[in-house]
């Protein structure tokens, strides 16, 4: 078994394991959004809509943005710890 390729592997998977929450989060969020909103438009008169449409700044193109954001960062990330751990040598010790 090769500790060091087994150390990057897990270290690859939680990290990608939290940017995937993050993301999750994100489209919880937009979902959460997106029903307050919905509740504006039901409780606000229709010639005030436009007004609200305005003010709203979750459009898909924003959350592309903080998607692409979590996996630029995540990525990085990533590429980081994976560096990093080649500065390292890593070796089992089982007793």
């Amino acid at each position: 078994m090769n500790a060091k390729k087994n150390l990057n592997k897990k270290s690859v998977d939680e990290v990608s394991s939290l940017f995937k929450m993050m993301l999750i989060m994100v489209e919880d969020m937009k979902k959460d959004h997106d029903f307050h909103y919905q509740k504006l438009y039901e409780a606000i008169p229709e010639k005030y809509h436009p007004v609200i449409k305005t003010a709203d700044h979750f459009t898909p193109d924003k959350v592309s943005w903080i998607r692409k954001r979590i996996l630029d960062f995540g990525n990085e990330s990533l590429r980081n710890m994976q560096n990093e751990i080649e500065n390292y040598k890593v070796e089992f010790i089982f007793k």
